[in-house]
């Protein structure tokens, strides 16, 4: 299983459209259009937010609390294991792209924590009906969404123990 990892600044954007539309990834400018996924079944570190310092363009690479709390949450949507996708090593032939840039992808990827061995890319738009399911993540786990209404996670009691206040 694989899943497309995005945040919640991206989250309506996708609803609304119905659809995950491709994007050129920042490390490979010119490159081709893709929806990129992942097999990390719990988080994908390159889909942290990444912080720049204007006056330096220093990038800071966010963590994955940090990409929560500062991006409105963190969400993942699953798709039907048809709809094309292709490994990383094959986008970056198909893609022509230059050693530079993939090269640097392959540092960024391990600071970040993430191997783009995980990664796989389709090239055309997939809209909501190839859509497997659409998860949040509360804390501890993943939690599915069905239409507007969030399904919570089964919580254990143990771990909410409410108390009086006084």
């Amino acid at each position: 299983m694989f899943w497309h990892y995005t945040t919640g600044r991206h989250i309506d954007a996708i609803f609304e459209s119905g659809k995950l539309k491709p994007q050129t990834p920042r490390w490979a400018p010119g490159g081709m259009p893709a929806v990129w996924f992942s097999t990390n079944n719990q988080w994908e570190p390159s889909a942290n937010c990444a912080f720049e310092r204007p006056s330096t363009r220093h990038r800071l690479l966010g963590t994955r609390e940090m990409t929560d709390v500062l991006c409105d949450g963190l969400f993942r949507i699953s798709v039907r294991s048809n709809v094309g996708v292709i490994t990383w090593g094959q986008y970056c032939s198909e893609g022509e792209l230059p050693d530079r840039n993939v090269e640097g992808c392959r540092r960024v990827a391990a600071i970040e924590g993430s191997h783009p061995g995980r990664w796989l890319a389709c090239l055309r738009e997939i809209p909501a009906e190839d859509w497997l399911q659409v998860e949040r993540w509360y804390g501890s786990q993943w939690g599915v969404i069905e239409g507007v209404t969030e399904i919570l996670p089964s919580w254990s009691d143990t771990e909410f123990q409410l108390q009086a206040a006084g």
